[in-house]
């Protein structure tokens, strides 16, 4: 058992990376053009980033009482580039309302044609009353 442990000490020691250099010395040799972030002591905040992809994220964000609770509401926007050239922005915002997200890139469902047909037939149904039924055997207080 001893013999096995310290073979596999051996084997660790020899697969660990042998270059301690970091593979980026700074931000840009990342390709990182733009870093920045802020905390307030307010809880608000806001960071972005760039990149020479070209990415680009900015976001904010601020504490916000909604009914009893407090929530971190945001908005911000990203883009990046398709593999076409074409920029893409999605600008949105997270709050109370849930997450909205806009921009010409978000695919929109075509407006359905027989909407004030179904919503014509669906008002005219007259509801169904329940119907109990009993058990075999049951008390007939209960049927």
């Amino acid at each position: 058992m001893k013999l096995f442990l310290l073979a596999s000490l051996v084997v660790l020691a020899a697969a660990r990376p042998q270059d301690l250099e970091p593979q980026y010395k700074t931000l840009e040799d990342a390709g990182i053009l733009r870093m920045e972030s802020t905390m307030n002591e307010d809880g608000s905040f806001q960071y972005g980033f760039e990149t020479t992809d070209p990415i680009q994220q900015d976001v904010a964000g601020q504490p916000k009482q909604i009914g009893e609770e407090i929530a971190v509401v945001m908005q911000g926007s990203y883009s990046f580039q398709t593999p076409e050239g074409q920029t893409i922005t999605i600008n949105w915002v997270a709050d109370e309302k849930g997450f909205q997200p806009q921009g010409d890139a978000i695919p929109v469902a075509p407006e359905d044609p027989n909407a004030a047909a179904q919503a014509a037939a669906f008002g005219a149904l007259t509801p169904i009353e329940p119907v109990v039924l009993a058990s075999p055997g049951a008390p007939s207080s209960l049927i």
